[in-house]
């Protein structure tokens, strides 16, 4: 019934077409290493979410559990078997990718693309995009957090047709599932940043409901935090604060301090008595929090954690500006690497195929081309859309340009990404741009519906016909 609608007719071809490509690059061999994946921090040991999944998400302390939530599903349906995990969470990322490619059509929809404007956007940002390809076949939790981004992006330029309920409410629920994948969204304050892009759109109107719904997922944010005030006495959904501050800080002439704060479990059972020790009350003995089975997830951790923000806030008090020059630096140099410049990871056979984008970052005459252009990108994008909030500020209530605020409201959701990683999380940030991938798809529509470009394409067709 649904293929009967010359749409979504379109639609399948363009899913047909995905899955014709990720047939081939499965063939050429370009999926995860599976026997890597008992190497991700990111993950509890198997064993325990095999044997106690329930109280080991409870007692997931150093992170959100949705992730491990996800993996746990897994290993309770499939076993613990590394290759067969690897491939369960490949395909579960590749049904994400599906499901972008819908969102992505919506989209499209929305903004009245042709059949061959969808084509191109197609084919440049899904089809043939290094990134969506090393994403997903990273075993990492990007890919759904890019899947969450092009969720609340169709729900914002949803709500700015109707200021519904229902899409007002898939917002919010959308970034309470991200606050509880992401410990980069797992702030309160990232509420309030829904909450602003919602007003943006709708200004006035509504705005009690609006903000007895902003409290609601505010307090629901803060549900981890609690559960971790109460069992550990820290008030955080991420215990790895004091650790990830630091990564921001360059200590070249201070590598003791480094070597006290980093996320290496070799001296973890160390800081474990420590925690014992600071916490006399503490008689939580479950080998997800104790032992060698809790790894990363150990409440020796959580010593170093308050030692290390202690030391991190005491370091930027006594020298603000360089902290700020740190932060400063990293912005910048972390907007000249591709989002798939994730080195340590990559995909089995990846660098076979594709070399020469990691061959460029070695050549003295290409890598600072390739740098320059990317942060040249980078800083068009950014003002271009920080000009439309600053047009959307003066023209608050004033609904003449269709699309513009639920546009503004989902770039202060990507603002608020790259803040936050930036002062507090020294490295990585080419996985976290990732995240915001719908934004690059919504940049490019606003440039391709501009006047400037149809007059481009008006004054192309003229020369054609004549």
């Amino acid at each position: 019934m649904i293929l009967q609608n010359k749409k979504y007719k379109h639609l399948f071809l363009l899913l047909s077409i995905y899955f014709l490509l990720r047939v081939i690059t499965y063939y050429f061999q370009i999926y995860p290493v599976g026997n890597e994946l008992s190497l991700k921090w990111q993950f509890l040991d198997a064993q325990l979410l095999k044997k106690d999944f329930f109280k080991s998400l409870y007692y997931l302390h150093y992170q959100p559990p949705i992730w491990n939530f996800i993996y746990g599903v897994m290993i309770k349906i499939f076993g613990t078997e590394n290759e067969t995990l690897s491939l369960a969470l490949h395909l579960f990322n590749i049904f994400l990718s599906f499901l972008m490619i819908y969102y992505f059509y919506l989209i499209a929809d929305y903004f009245k693309l042709k059949k061959n404007e969808i084509n191109i956007f197609f084919i440049f940002f899904f089809g043939f995009s290094l990134s969506f390809l090393f994403y997903e076949t990273y075993m990492h939790y990007t890919h759904l957090t890019a899947f969450l981004f092009a969720q609340i992006t169709y729900c914002f330029l949803r709500f700015d047709d109707n200021n519904s309920l229902k899409y007002e409410f898939f917002i919010y629920l959308t970034a309470l599932i991200l606050s509880l994948t992401w410990s980069a969204f797992s702030h309160p304050l990232f509420m309030f940043v829904i909450f602003l892009g919602i007003c943006f759109i709708k200004f006035k109107k509504n705005i009690l409901r609006s903000f007895l719904i902003f409290l609601l997922f505010s307090i629901l944010t803060l549900i981890p935090s609690i559960k971790n005030k109460i069992e550990f006495n820290i008030f955080a959904n991420s215990t790895w604060i004091g650790m990830q501050i630091f990564t921001v800080l360059s200590f070249d002439d201070n590598w003791e301090q480094w070597n006290t704060c980093n996320f290496s479990t070799t001296k973890i059972h160390e800081d474990e008595l420590l925690f014992k020790n600071a916490n006399i009350h503490f008689n939580n003995e479950h080998p997800s929090v104790v032992g060698p089975l809790s790894k990363n997830n150990n409440v020796g951790f959580i010593y170093r954690t308050k030692k290390c923000l202690k030391l991190a806030i005491t370091e930027i008090i006594n020298d603000p500006l360089r902290y700020a020059k740190r932060v400063k630096y990293l912005f910048i140099s972390n907007h000249g690497h591709y989002s798939f410049d994730h080195i340590g990871w990559d995909p089995k056979e990846w660098r076979k195929y594709f070399s020469f984008f990691y061959d460029i970052n070695k050549n003295i005459y290409l890598n600072p081309i390739k740098v320059r252009s990317l942060q040249l990108y980078y800083s068009f994008m950014y003002l271009f859309f920080s000009i439309l909030l600053i047009k959307c500020i003066f023209n608050i209530n004033n609904n003449k340009h269709k699309s513009y605020k639920p546009i503004v409201a989902i770039f202060l959701v990507y603002m608020w990404l790259m803040l936050v990683t930036h002062l507090a999380a020294g490295y990585e940030h080419e996985r976290f741009r990732y995240t915001g991938h719908f934004l690059h798809i919504l940049f490019f529509i606003l440039l391709f519906k501009s006047k400037f470009i149809n007059r481009i394409k008006i004054n192309f067709t003229k020369k054609i016909k004549i």
